[in-house]
């Protein structure tokens, strides 16, 4: 009974240990675990320089000249880049500090139950392992959208540069006809183009209009009757019955109306005929039959 406790004790101390290294590996921001090298400055003190002040925005709503305009619209982009670029930044890092936290801490009770030969003991550890899987497990379901970072991402970089070029246009228009006002309106634009919210709208967007494009694609194909799959049939027929000189010649003639170059033997000539069928149109399948049937191949 006391080997046992003494076991349990340890197993116990063996998975703070765990936990507590872990900890410290996360809190010391191992590049390991962000998946990027240290910044060459910090954005936050960039911002502090860059000091975009209310003030400044107001101004630039009420703007009458075109490079105080620009020059008020550039700061506040240059703003919105590195506090957007930071985000993304830890999008990633959350996803690898939680995973490497359910690593660790799934890991201790592992380890901890292995330490102990109480059956009661073993059960504790392996359900705090099971409830920290099962956390984990709501948390990526629900914030991280089924590990889909890497699709959001892209799509809110598709939408920045669709409203940064929107933005670089405009730009070049006197304050008459782009004023501060709408300067200001796309700035305003330009940073929700950064947000998860615009990513997903930005790949509903694009999902829905392949969809429709497919649909519509779908629409213009040509449906075949009974009769038209029992014409084509009879072409494809026609054609690959040219097996010797006879047969060649007659579909050398088809090809020749058709102002194709003559082929040396059968099979060459079968080819040709059928390239000849590309692409199958109603137009072109008229042609290569009207010539077939002149040619005496197909009656």
């Amino acid at each position: 009974m006391v080997f046992n406790k003494t076991v349990a004790r340890r197993g116990g101390e063996l998975c703070r240990f765990g936990l507590i290294l872990l900890l410290a590996l996360i809190t010391g921001a191992c590049s390991t675990f962000r998946g990027t090298p240290a910044r060459y400055q910090n954005a936050n003190d960039i911002v502090t320089k860059i000091d975009l002040t209310a003030q400044e925005l107001a101004t630039l709503s009420q703007s009458v000249d075109r490079t105080e305009r620009n020059r008020l619209q550039n700061k506040a982009l240059a703003v919105i880049d590195l506090r957007y670029n930071a985000f993304v930044r830890d999008l990633a890092s959350d996803r690898a500090d939680s995973s490497a936290a359910l690593a660790g801490t799934t890991l201790g009770a592992s380890t901890a139950g292995a330490f102990v030969d109480s059956v009661k003991a073993k059960t504790n550890y392996a359900l705090f392992g099971a409830a920290t899987i099962g956390a984990f497990s709501i948390v990526d379901k629900n914030y991280y959208y089924e590990k889909t970072i890497v699709a959001l991402v892209a799509g809110m970089r598709a939408a920045r540069a669709n409203a940064l070029l929107r933005i670089r246009q405009r730009q070049n228009e006197e304050i008459g006809t782009y004023d501060g006002v709408s300067a200001l309106q796309d700035v305003e634009d330009y940073y929700t183009a950064g947000t998860l919210l615009a990513a997903i709208t930005e790949i509903t967007t694009r999902a829905e209009a392949d969809a429709n494009a497919t649909i519509a694609e779908i629409r213009t194909l040509e449906v075949p009757t009974d009769s038209e799959i029992d014409r084509r049939q009879k072409i494809t027929n026609a054609i690959y019955s040219i097996k010797d000189d006879t047969t060649m010649a007659k579909g050398n003639v088809a090809l020749k109306a058709l102002g194709f170059l003559q082929q040396a033997t059968p099979k060459e000539t079968r080819e040709a005929l059928v390239k000849a069928l590309q692409p199958r149109t109603k137009e072109r399948v008229n042609l290569v039959e009207k010539e077939l049937k002149s040619a005496g191949l197909l009656n």
